[in-house]
């Protein structure tokens, strides 16, 4: 992705991983193949694998963390798998071994320098760097920083660590953190500033939360895993199996599109492969990105 520049903000992204991760069928209940195909057009190359390729039965995601770059602060939007994490759902993410530091080295910022981390919500693959392996213990990776947490997805997993979508982070990637006095529990409206605030987009987790980034040149709009896949944009009744709540879920992604849809935002998923930013234009009756 190339860096976005808002004036006073600047917004990055590091890819953690990249690959095919379930098929298309498992991973929505309602998925039609004939409505993936008639949004060909504008889902290929960068979305979709071209008919016939190896693989083209498969959800393809990104894992990635946005950099957030505003006066004097600097923060991460979901922090990927992790390494040394004891996952057991994604063979790829079992015991992972990635160069996610190097890459933010890379990028100019190294853990002393993040002053903030964001996540939009706790599943696995977007809290994983939020801890690291010290001594045998779990200990925040950014040393310096304030963990943004929503209250209500905070405490939604308290009871249910075992969660196919914690896959054990609860007790690896999140509440190190709280031990550590790092964390702050906020509410679905919390605002870091007038250039950083969240609001609530719940169903695929009891607290799933957007963030908003707004500078004097632009504004984007992060929206975690209330979209999995762009098709979703055409198709936001297409909730996924992973989803808590798929009626929440369906709601939240229509406001969000009624929100982006023809105005000057972008849009930034956890998961879209690059490009990843991209504005929500429509399409007829229906949407789709123009990158």
């Amino acid at each position: 992705m190339k860096t976005l520049n808002f004036g006073n903000v600047t917004i990055d992204r590091i890819q953690d991983w990249y690959g095919a991760l379930l098929e298309l069928t498992t991973f929505y209940p309602t998925y039609n193949q004939a409505e993936m195909d008639a949004n060909r057009d504008w889902l290929e190359p960068h979305f979709l694998p071209v008919k016939g390729s190896l693989r083209e039965e498969m959800l393809h995601l990104s894992l990635h963390t946005f950099i957030v770059r505003t006066g004097s602060r600097v923060i991460l939007i979901d922090t990927c798998v992790g390494n040394d994490k004891k996952r057991t759902v994604i063979p790829d993410w079992i015991g992972r071994n990635s160069d996610y530091i190097e890459k933010l080295a890379a990028a100019g910022v190294s853990p002393q320098d993040v002053t903030h981390v964001m996540c939009t919500h706790l599943h696995h693959d977007h809290v994983g760097w939020n801890t690291k392996l010290e001594n045998g213990r779990w200990v925040p990776t950014f040393p310096n920083a304030r963990y943004i947490f929503d209250k209500v997805e905070f405490e939604g997993w308290a009871n249910k660590q075992d969660d196919h979508g914690l896959d054990g982070a609860y007790a690896d990637s999140i509440l190190p953190v709280v031990d550590a006095g790092r964390a702050d529990l906020v509410a679905s409206d919390f605002a870091l500033d007038d250039n950083v605030w969240l609001e609530p987009s719940r169903g695929h987790s009891p607290g799933h939360v957007c963030i908003n980034v707004k500078g004097t040149k632009g504004q984007a709009l992060f929206t975690g895993d209330s979209f999995h896949h762009p098709i979703q944009v055409a198709h936001p009744e297409w909730y996924t199996a992973f989803c808590m709540d798929k009626d929440q879920s369906t709601a939240a992604r229509n406001k969000i599109l009624n929100k982006l849809c023809d105005n000057d935002i972008w849009m930034l998923a956890a998961h879209f492969n690059d490009p990843t930013a991209a504005r929500v234009v429509s399409n007829g009756a229906r949407r789709k990105l123009k990158v």
